[in-house]
């Protein structure tokens, strides 16, 4: 087959048929054991996660770095921290909030440590303070200059009619208002063939697009692969391709003009989400002022490929 392609790293012999290699959302389905992953690996914890989660991490560190430092000044002597009033709230909370006070650096004047012990903590607290404080700015900030795109695809590659033949289409767009500039796709095949002990065996193609490369990428952008005597779905029919347990990957990379950094999205399709004889509808179309509109909302809406 022309357009056959060496394993890009993920494998070519498994034992028994394998699901797809990439999540619909994008990440790999792959389980690694024995590794750093969660929350062993920190930094990638931490930039990954949701901002809920990660500021309630670290609002509980926070919260309970105070706590340890609280207990060891009430175990020091509550009468050591200067302004603690035997008529106000109870002493642990008192010293809790002089530990906050000192954690931040804030120092209101009402709360002060007398004495070597506890003036020795305060020192030791304030500085664990401001180091953790730097450290949750770095990481907000690398959440934030982290580059990652807003691409949407289609939910479904679509087998349709095309010039004299036949064609794949996959359809994407860009969700946020910028535009992305020099975008290049890539789509790669994998496909099962069974071997005489009965071993899975992956076989890849580079499937060649009417289209990889768009200077911009302001509408919409379908993905096709024209079928002919070079495509491995040539000769072979509906049946046969199901039996080959397909999987789709599109790889996309473009400069993104807001952020000045190149951005990287893929997805994956398997067989399930193949329709057949259906068409894209076309989803943009000048307003009343001229100006050119669409809702990426509208990105899966197909018709029958007879439908005009």
């Amino acid at each position: 087959m022309g357009n056959e392609i060496q394993d890009p790293g993920i494998g070519t012999q498994f034992k028994r048929p394998t699901k797809r290699v990439i999540n619909r959302d994008g990440t790999y389905n792959v389980i690694k054991k024995g590794g750093q992953r969660g929350f062993r690996d920190i930094f990638k914890y931490m930039i990954e996660i949701s901002w809920l989660r990660f500021f309630g991490l670290l609002f509980a560190g926070y919260i309970g770095m105070n706590l340890v430092f609280t207990i060891i000044y009430y175990l020091i002597g509550c009468e050591n921290i200067v302004g603690i009033r035997p008529d106000g709230p109870p002493a642990f909370i008192q010293t809790f909030f002089f530990s906050v006070q000192t954690f931040t650096t804030v120092g209101y004047g009402t709360l002060s440590p007398t004495g070597f012990p506890t003036q020795s903590v305060a020192t030791i607290e304030a500085f664990i303070g401001f180091l953790s404080f730097s450290l949750a700015t770095g990481l907000a900030y690398g959440r934030f200059s982290r580059p990652n795109s807003k691409i949407i695809f289609s939910d479904h590659v679509l087998y349709s009619k095309y010039k004299d033949g036949h064609s794949i289409k996959i359809k994407l767009a860009n969700e946020r208002d910028n535009v992305l500039l020099e975008v290049t796709a890539k789509l790669i095949l994998t496909m099962d063939k069974v071997l005489p002990n009965g071993e899975i065996e992956k076989h890849y193609f580079r499937l060649p697009l009417e289209i990889d490369h768009i200077e911009l990428l302001p509408f919409t952008w379908t993905l096709v692969h024209k079928i002919d005597e070079e495509s491995p779905f040539w000769g072979i029919n509906k049946k046969e391709i199901y039996a080959a347990n397909p999987e789709f990957l599109v790889l996309l990379k473009g400069f993104d003009e807001t952020f000045s950094q190149h951005v990287h999205t893929k997805r994956s399709f398997i067989t399930s989400d193949i329709k057949w004889n259906q068409q894209f509808s076309k989803i943009f179309a000048p307003n009343e002022d001229g100006v050119i509109e669409f809702d990426v909302k509208d990105i899966n809406q197909i018709k029958p490929e007879n439908d005009e």
